[in-house]
């Protein structure tokens, strides 16, 4: 097996241990609170039973049979909703077939209440469950324009290899307006991320434009400073249009903008434009290296850019060393004292860790800092220059 199908499955087998130690979470949780209605049946059955046999009374607690119906339709389906519902109404028949003569006002409040909240919360479940099938097409779907907005980049481009990861921050939408791509070309690997202002269809659709328009230029352009202008121009003509080919309002021009960082690796050098996007991190052996340049230029679509105006800065850069490309959804992502996540001290461990894992890790620590919550997509794009290239078979 080659070293990418290696790479492949191990990523393969992580996500499905990740899923499934999500699925077995879930399941723990959906358990314990159907467990929950049926320990309030129980205790409340055995009380009024245990009370009547050894004082010969009763408690009058048949009231708190009416909330175990709903309390399985938190988690539970209609079939566990309805069977709990059957238990509640057995235990208000055994509590009122042991009352000491209350009659058969309080045999029929008991039940009333017992049978009316249990159909209410099978009905109730009903719609929940309906809710979530349409919520789960709806996020196959967005699945489904993710890939093709984001197709997996390269695992490898001879000495390069490459990771990338997008997380949405509103998890039923999981698609907003991060994107990234990678294309070999003959001036080496270009890479490009950015992020579109907003979200939703016009996000996407803008998205899918200069990604769409970096790849060609990327590969027909000698330079990457002609790349950028191509991409400004772009998101100019977009300015002036809307999704479906209509003059776009002057609102809806000026809130249409686009930052976006250019990078370039041939051989030893790497060079990087800026265009009000984060700076990307170069992760060496000694210290983690934020690749700033002297006058970044404002995002695309908010100032005209000139051909050749976006010139790129140069960088050594050696075997071994990581480069890491990323959104404002890492960058910015704040703690509950308003603090910004530090990237380049968290960065510091973990220039040692497997390359299929820098990402991951990444996203782990910008959850911990944030109490465990995106607050914004991320996106990561992560390139190494292996020590020593494999060998082919």
């Amino acid at each position: 097996m080659t070293a990418p199908a290696r790479a492949a499955d191990a990523s393969t087998l992580r996500r499905k241990h990740k899923n499934g130690c999500m699925t077995a979470a879930a399941g723990a949780r959906r358990g314990a609170w159907l467990l929950l209605p049926w320990l309030l049946v129980i205790g409340v059955a055995a009380a009024e039973v245990i009370n009547q046999l050894v004082y010969g009374s009763v408690l009058r607690t048949g009231a708190l049979l009416s909330p175990a119906p709903a309390l399985a339709a938190i988690r539970g389906g209609p079939r566990d909703v309805a069977a709990v519902s059957a238990g509640a109404v057995g235990a208000g028949l055994l509590v009122t077939f042991y009352g000491d003569g209350e009659g058969l006002a309080y045999q029929s409040t008991v039940l009333s209440a017992v049978v009316v909240v249990s159909f209410a919360s099978v009905f109730g479940a009903l719609r929940r469950q309906w809710r979530e099938k349409r919520l789960s097409r709806v996020q196959r779907v967005a699945e489904t324009a993710q890939l093709a907005l984001l197709p997996p980049v390269p695992r490898r481009l001879g000495p390069l290899r490459l990771e990338a990861r997008y997380v949405a921050a509103d998890a039923e939408a999981r698609v907003g307006g991060d994107f990234y791509r990678a294309v070999g070309c003959r001036h080496g690997l270009r890479l490009l991320i950015g992020d579109v202002r907003g979200k939703g269809l016009p996000a996407i659709h803008t998205a899918s434009v200069v990604l769409g328009v970096f790849r060609e230029a990327a590969l027909e352009e000698p330079r990457l400073a002609d790349v950028a202008w191509r991409c400004a121009q772009t998101v100019e003509r977009l300015q002036r249009t809307d999704p479906s080919g209509a003059a776009a309002s002057t609102q809806e021009a000026t809130e249409l903008f686009v930052t976006a960082a250019l990078v370039e690796i041939d051989g030893p050098r790497v060079r990087v434009i800026s265009l009000g996007h984060p700076p990307p991190l170069l992760l060496t052996p000694n210290r983690p290296v934020l690749l700033e340049t002297e006058e970044p230029l404002p995002p695309l679509g908010l100032a005209q850019i000139s051909r050749g105006e976006a010139l790129a800065r140069s960088w050594d850069w050696r075997p071994g060393d990581r480069l890491l490309l990323y959104t404002d959804g890492i960058g910015e992502a704040r703690d509950a004292q308003g603090a910004f996540f530090p990237l380049e001290q968290a960065a510091l461990p973990l220039r040692g860790v497997p390359f299929g894992d820098l990402c991951d890790l990444v996203l782990e620590a910008v959850r911990r800092h944030t109490g465990r919550r995106l607050t914004d997509d991320a996106a990561l794009l992560a390139v190494e220059w292996e020590r020593t290239p494999p060998q082919v078979p």
